[in-house]
């Protein structure tokens, strides 16, 4: 009898143990690197520091004018602490008008997910009712946008998805490319 607990408990601690060691978590990269919680590394001796340096930089954002006939240029700061963030940021900045005499055309956007990935900005935005301009203001908007992530040299191209969908469209007015390439 202690013999078959003994062997029960045995192969129960090597179960937990080994379905612990199966499992890494995925960082937000995609790489399986060693999860660190409540602040401790899960050895000591593997210590990873991640110092949280933040790069800052003036990008140049574009508005609408109070009458959403053209853009105006505006620079703001963003804060970033690597290249896949610093697209997130800019557009967060796009979304973020601090001029009152400026509209935001991306304002009530939600971004659903931002990714790069060699050139190409992939956009995901689900657009509220509320967020729905005219003609000129959509079109208006797409200028912002493609103005503001062309400002990037790295990027070439931008495609813009709509509740994860490639539309014809991103309010309903005028023809929408996927993706959108740089002119030359």
């Amino acid at each position: 009898m202690k013999t078959k607990l003994g062997c029960a408990l045995v192969l129960s601690f090597l179960m937990i143990v080994g379905i612990g060691c199966a499992q890494k978590p995925v960082s937000e990269s995609g790489s399986a690197e060693p999860a660190v919680q409540g602040g401790q590394s899960p050895n000591p001796s593997e210590t990873k520091v991640d110092l949280g340096t933040m790069n800052t930089q003036a990008v140049e954002v574009y508005f609408a004018d109070a009458q959403v006939l053209e853009l105006e240029k505006k620079e703001q700061e963003i804060e970033y602490k690597d290249d896949s963030e610093k697209y997130k940021k800019t557009f967060e900045a796009l979304q973020n008008n601090t001029d009152s005499e400026l509209v935001s055309l991306w304002e009530k956007v939600e971004l659903l997910s931002l990714q790069y990935d060699e050139g190409k900005v992939t956009l995901d935005v689900h657009i509220p009712d509320e967020a729905k301009l005219g003609t000129s203001g959509e079109l208006l908007a797409l200028d912002a946008l493609t103005q503001t992530m062309f400002q990037y040299d790295e990027v070439e191209s931008i495609d813009i998805l709509i509740d994860g969908e490639a539309m014809d469209s991103l309010m309903g007015h005028s023809e929408l490319e996927h993706p959108i390439q740089r002119e030359p």
